[in-house]
């Protein structure tokens, strides 16, 4: 993602729709998370360690601190990352694995994945996994072709049954898709019927219940789109609810829930920030890092 600033948004006189809500905070863990280089933060439930990914130059990372006797240590590169173009890391909502996206070649010597969906050639997308073991972590694992149907498949998040959502190209434009996760395999996945079809939408936070969803909807100049949040409602998404200007006045993406499931982390062209939900969602009652 770009860091530039860029021109302020056009955007409709909605503000006083969400009169009482709280606005974001930007996110300090330390020394741990660098703005300039670091986003998509998550944590595990114990909120002494977090994942993100890291850019130097071209190159991608997925990043692991560690919080001890309440400071954040430096971060350091996850062992299952540092060669290809790795980020977006998710962990499942019980911390035993961890899923994140990568150029790597599927086949052992074979070439990284590349697209060209955004109008030149860039590093590709697929899922792969990680399962915890111990204090350490397995081999990655691709998640196979059911998943992984083209060369961008993007920004996983995992809900508490196992099935996926993630993002790819579709007709023209990028949309959210679901994966259900059924007797040990991924189904096919459909296209998740949110708003307007004709509009992109991206980079989903989904609570495990998938009882609401915060995620990019629409274009803005410079951005994925505003921050909004739908709910699930007799087993449909609602229209989407924009969060309003204060939340999306640094063009918002890569949202992801902290483990109390009503807060989450952003990153935006000048900080990544965190966000209280209470007043948007039920309330769950855990602590946040």
């Amino acid at each position: 993602m770009p860091r530039s600033l860029t021109s302020a948004l056009a955007v409709g006189a909605i503000a006083a729709a969400f009169a009482g809500h709280p606005a974001p905070t930007p996110v300090g863990l330390g020394t741990a998370l660098r703005f300039e280089t670091d986003d998509t933060p998550v944590f595990t439930g114990d909120g002494n360690t977090a994942f993100f990914d890291r850019q130097v130059g071209p190159h991608k990372t997925v990043m692991i601190a560690h919080k001890v006797r309440g400071a954040w240590r430096p971060a350091h590169a996850a062992p299952f990352s540092g060669r290809w173009f790795d980020q977006n890391p998710e962990l499942a909502p019980d911390g035993s694995y961890l899923l994140f996206d990568s150029d790597r070649p599927v086949s052992p010597g074979g070439r990284p994945l590349v697209q060209s969906y955004f109008g030149r050639p860039q590093p590709g997308s697929n899922i792969w996994r990680v399962d915890r073991r111990g204090s350490g972590w397995s081999k990655p694992v691709w998640l196979g072709p059911v998943v992984n149907d083209a060369a961008f498949v993007d920004f996983p998040d995992v809900v508490q049954d196992g099935s996926l959502y993630f993002l790819k190209w579709d007709r023209g434009t990028v949309h959210l898709f679901r994966s259900q996760y059924r007797a040990g395999a991924y189904l096919p996945a459909v296209r998740v019927a949110i708003g307007d079809d004709t509009v992109p939408t991206h980079d989903a936070a989904v609570a495990p219940d998938e009882s609401f969803m915060i995620f990019d909807y629409g274009r803005v100049k410079g951005g994925l789109g505003r921050l909004s949040i739908a709910y699930r409602v007799g087993g449909k998404w609602s229209r989407p609810v924009d969060l309003g200007n204060a939340v999306n006045a640094d063009l918002p993406w890569g949202a992801r829930l902290a483990p109390d499931h009503l807060t989450v982390y952003f990153t935006g062209a000048t900080r990544i920030w965190r966000l209280a939900l209470a007043s948007w969602a039920p309330a769950r009652g855990r602590s946040t890092p």
